[in-house]
């Protein structure tokens, strides 16, 4: 039976009623048979009680502790049922070893010292401060804190943290937490753990399993310097004491060999991953406490491949594991420099929240990147997601699925950036990537979206990013969203891209290499736009469809005739197969029949390649449609101009039939009244086109007229029955076709 948190106990010894805690249960109020009931079996320890001699009846009772009791380094075997009610009194100096017992006090004093947890407890949590934490958020509760850990990892219960509290943890390589399996590690009423880790993880997850954290804040007091980052020393201190636990708790022999490393930086990490399985993040934040970027967390999340158990270690040669089924859900990171990094097999975050986030430097904003002990950028290009092969020879990062995400891109500090050495874009995929979900993704960092390489059956859906191009030099190709290899199977779906820089110098979205590969619903946009390359839909190889996308230009300003919007490789033109984009343009600079060098060209597919492949590109702006079906291609035209009437019965226009395209109709439509009575036409010098209007305002008469393509100009004229006087004003539309 569990004890409710409210007793009204109407004791024998005249005990006075008392608000008893020991669990989060909502308290109850006893009916009065129970109060009867309950005070039956209330039983106040005295003074002189004799631990080794504990009464037969003393079971199935509650034990009321008033005073303080040295154990005397003894083992106390309690009766089956017992409830320890802690009122004043402390037990210290020896173990207890519970049968089905609980734990119980109204007070947040402290209840144990020196005192080990054996057997059964029904009792769901633990408090540091039962083990003599103060709870103040100034004192050094590390201790008491790792104390709490280990009882509750002797009894199966859990850690409550409903208090703020303080773990200094700064000393390199001797105060970083290990945490065992099993761990269960809560917070309540919005309390923060803080700490202050600087050269070496806060938490240790090596080798475990079955750890949840969850409602908990810690929040990171510390400052960095950027001109040292590492040096041999510090680097040697974390792998002895890594190596050393490794031997002591996981059964690892290690003969002239070390515990795997990897960057000397990641022991700057919150928690580091060290090949854990079954670890779960929960309504967990992560949050600098500083308002400068010299103040932020360097690293938050490694995720490491090591050894496997319980095995001997010989030349540094041995089986490994990853870390395995890594759950996020509603994490915070705010204040950051590298967010998650590493190698995993099975990561599920869903409502990660990207707050503040930064690159290293001083508070100045000089030494970008890091620049000192530990050599020129010291520090890795961050990101909030990272996962790659990180060195691994056996494994690659895979059973990856991103939920729900939104980086706010928050960016803190210098406006510099590190130049070609790298930029901090939100979402890094890079190795060799198989099995990933992407959905619903919103990124509002300057530097950028992703890196993708070498991706495998992904889905990327619901996609949303805003950044800006001209913070980097366009040389290096900083693109928001990159492709640095192959991708195979992949979706890409309602993806919405913005460049917000003033000027995009280079696209937003990357050219990719890949076969059986969908962008579905992709919509980039961009301001002033000069780029003389093709593209941004540029996506080669075979299997390949781009449907219901877009490409939005403010101001399109690019001075070099003949580009195109769909930009193809030489072996896709040449070997590319079954290959379906169809995409809009908006904002194309604008043409008329004179300047057809400013329309959008279509080299798809050589007159070699005989393989099945369609391609449509729709200029919205200039309602200009190009489209290539295999080896034929063939451009649609409606091109319109308003002309003002000059003097005289014939008027060469400025509009002209350009070389190879033929006229499939011509319409003319009165925008401003003609002279009376005149009756107007349209046509060449070779083949008159009559199409008769009168002189009324809004009068308008089409007619198709089949007029075949030549291979040359033709001009186009008026022609009159009578002087048009200039006067009136007609909008000519007329479709254009040209096919090859």
């Amino acid at each position: 039976m569990r004890y409710l948190k409210f007793l009204l106990l109407l004791l024998v010894s005249s005990v006075s009623a008392q608000n008893y805690q020991y669990s989060l249960d909502t308290p109850k109020a006893l009916e009065p048979q129970q109060i009867e009931e309950e005070s039956s079996l209330v039983r106040i320890i005295p003074q002189d009680f004799d631990w080794q001699n504990i009464p037969t009846d003393y079971s199935d009772s509650v034990w009321e502790i008033r005073f303080d009791f040295d154990l005397a380094g003894q083992t106390i075997i309690l009766p089956e049922n017992v409830t320890m009610r802690f009122n004043g009194g402390v037990l210290e100096n020896g173990t207890v070893r519970g049968d089905e017992s609980i734990i119980e006090t109204n007070t947040e004093s402290q209840l144990f010292e020196e005192l080990t947890l054996e057997g059964s407890f029904k009792s769901e949590y633990l408090k540091p401060q039962w083990f003599g934490a103060a709870m103040d958020d100034a004192t050094d509760d590390r201790e008491d804190f790792v104390e709490t850990l280990d009882q509750a990892e002797n009894i199966g219960a859990k850690v409550l943290v409903d208090t703020n509290m303080f773990l200094d943890l700064e000393e390199t390589g001797k105060k970083s937490i290990f945490l065992a399996d099993n761990t269960w590690l809560e917070g309540a009423n919005e309390a923060h753990i803080r700490i202050n880790n600087l050269l070496s993880p806060a938490f240790y997850m090596a080798l475990t399993k079955n750890i949840t954290i969850t409602n908990v804040t810690f929040l990171y007091d510390q400052k960095y310097d950027a001109n040292y980052g590492w040096d041999d020393k510090i680097h040697r201190q974390n792998t002895v004491v890594l190596t050393e636990y490794l031997e002591a708790k996981h059964g690892l022999e290690f003969k002239s060999s070390i515990a795997i490393t990897k960057s000397p930086i990641a022991w700057r990490s919150i928690i580091y991953m060290d090949a854990p399985e079954n670890v779960k993040l929960e309504n967990v934040t992560f949050k600098a406490k500083g308002k400068t970027a010299d103040s932020f967390i360097q690293w938050v999340i490694k995720l490491k491949e090591q050894y496997k158990p319980n095995q001997i270690i010989s030349n540094n040669s041995g089986a490994t594991r990853i870390p395995n089924n890594i759950l996020l859900k509603n994490v915070t990171i705010d204040g950051v420099i590298m967010g998650i990094q590493g190698i995993v097999d099975g990561f599920s975050s869903d409502g990660l929240v990207s707050q503040r986030y930064s690159d290293v430097q001083d508070i100045n904003g000089n030494s970008i990147g890091g620049d000192g002990v530990g050599g020129k950028n010291w520090m890795h290009p961050p990101h909030l997601i990272y996962l790659n092969s990180d060195d691994s020879g056996v494994y690659h990062s895979q059973n990856i699925n991103i939920y729900n995400t939104t980086d706010y891109g928050v960016y803190v500090g210098t406006k510099k950036v590190r130049g070609s050495f790298g930029y901090c874009h939100s979402l890094k995929l890079v190795g060799n990537i198989n099995d990933v979900r992407v959905i619903n993704y919103k990124n509002y960092r300057r530097d950028g979206l992703w890196d993708l390489e070498n991706i495998t059956d992904g889905i990327f859906e619901g996609i949303y990013s805003e950044s800006f191009s001209d913070i980097f030099d366009p040389n290096l190709k900083f693109q928001a969203a990159r492709f640095l290899g192959k991708l195979n199977r992949c979706e890409f779906k309602n993806v919405i891209i913005k460049d917000m820089a003033s000027i995009s110098e280079i696209y937003p979205w990357d050219s990719a290499i890949g076969n059986h590969v969908t962008m579905d619903g992709l919509h980039i946009y961009v301001n002033e736009l000069p780029i003389i390359e093709d593209g941004p839909f540029a996506l080669f190889g075979s299997n390949n469809t781009i449907l219901n996308s877009s490409f939005y230009i403010e101001n399109h300003t690019a001075p070099k005739n003949y580009m195109g919007i769909l930009g193809v490789d030489t072996d896709t033109r040449m070997n590319g197969s079954n290959n379906h984009y169809d995409v809009e343009v908006t904002g194309w600079r604008k043409i008329n029949t004179k300047t057809l060098g400013k329309s959008m060209k279509l080299i798809f597919q050589d007159s070699s390649n005989h393989n099945p492949n369609y391609a449509r590109v729709i200029d919205v702006s200039n309602d200009f449609i190009t489209e290539k079906v295999n080896n034929v291609k063939k451009d649609i035209w409606k091109y319109t101009e308003v002309v003002k009437l000059e003097s005289g019965t014939s008027q060469l226009l400025n509009m002209i039939i350009p070389y190879q395209f033929a006229v499939n109709s011509i319409s003319l439509k009165v925008v401003d009244t003609l002279e009376t009575g005149v009756s107007v036409s349209i046509g060449t010098k070779q083949s008159e086109v009559f199409v008769n209007l009168n002189s009324s305002i809004n009068e308008s008469v089409s007619k198709g007229i089949n007029l075949k393509a030549e291979t040359f100009v033709r001009p186009l004229y008026f022609f009159a029955d009578k002087d048009m006087k200039s006067k009136g004003k007609i909008e000519i539309t007329i479709e254009f076709m040209r096919q090859s």
